[in-house]
């Protein structure tokens, strides 16, 4: 959790410096969606969300940043059973799993074409993954870990909005190997 501070409070850093006009403002991007193909024994997904803010590099097209993220891996569904006489007392949550993290993020699009413009997104950071069950951890694990992702954004004034694709593989899959997620995509270019 440390961890997540510190790299929300870079970000807020970074995105502050422009006020004192020493790098140019960032482009904000996001992404709201749902995680699927989880491996592990919670394989249901959920919420996906994504915030990055990302600096113009000296390449046509290509940004870098920062990027925090938070994706639901599933629950853990059970029975619960009267003790006297077995009788079916219905579904019971014995678990649920998440991953957060923040990432190094590296984004490149090309010039739009029909009015859409596709994009491609890779990232390499730190995603913390914890199994819970009504709010107590049961099960916590780091790891290091990369996403790949495509994805189509429809330019609109000084962003733009679209949809994205995004592949997930940790190092340390003991508890969550890879998963997939997808999701409403968005980007706020500001003033250029």
């Amino acid at each position: 959790m440390r961890s997540l501070i510190a790299s929300a409070s870079l970000l807020l850093l970074l995105a502050a410096a422009p006020l004192a006009g020493a790098v140019p403002l960032p482009e904000w991007t996001g992404s709201a969606g749902h995680s699927f193909a989880v491996t592990g024994d919670r394989t249901g997904g959920g919420w996906s969300l994504s915030l990055g803010a990302l600096w113009p590099l000296d390449v046509q097209g290509v940004s870098f940043g920062l990027g925090l993220f938070a994706d639901d891996a599933g629950n853990l569904v059970g029975r619960l059973r009267d003790p006297n006489d077995g009788t079916d007392l219905g579904a019971v949550g014995l678990g649920h799993r998440a991953s957060y993290g923040a990432a190094w993020r590296l984004d490149a699009r090309t010039a739009p074409r029909r009015g859409w413009e596709p994009f491609g997104s890779a990232t390499w950071g730190y995603y913390r993954v914890e199994d819970d069950r009504l709010g107590a951890t049961l099960n916590r694990v780091g790891s290091t870990g990369f996403s790949l992702a495509a994805g189509l954004r429809r330019p609109m004034g000084s962003g733009a909005l679209g949809a994205s694709l995004r592949y997930h593989r940790l190092a340390n899959d003991v508890l969550v190997g890879r998963y997939m997620s997808a999701g409403v995509d968005w980007a706020w270019h500001g003033a250029r």
